[in-house]
């Protein structure tokens, strides 16, 4: 089960991901975030993995196409990734407190 908690705080908009993530529920919240993201607008993306249990390739695929989305619409994201699980993929920090 995955579980999505949203903030804007700052400036920022912050996307946290609890549980697991894959091929199942990452559909299911793909267009959600992708509309909240375009029309919102928001400038700097937060998404915080820390509390993900697992991820497949799915789930690792779908974070990449909304890194490539906000890139588009020249809005900055990171990602809060402690464990460095997509290190290559999407620029990281290890914990929130740094963009703050």
């Amino acid at each position: 089960m995955l579980k999505i908690n949203f903030e804007f705080r700052k400036g920022i908009f912050f996307i946290r991901l609890m549980g697991n993530m894959n091929s199942k529920n990452s559909k299911v919240y793909k267009k959600e975030i992708q509309d909240l993201l375009v029309l919102n607008k928001f400038k700097y993306i937060v998404i915080n993995v820390n509390n993900l249990n697992s991820i497949d390739s799915s789930g690792i695929n779908y974070l990449n196409n909304i890194y490539h989305m906000i890139k588009n619409n020249h809005s900055s994201l990171l990602l809060c990734d402690k464990f460095k699980l997509l290190n290559n993929l999407i620029p990281s920090i290890d914990d929130e407190l740094e963009v703050l």
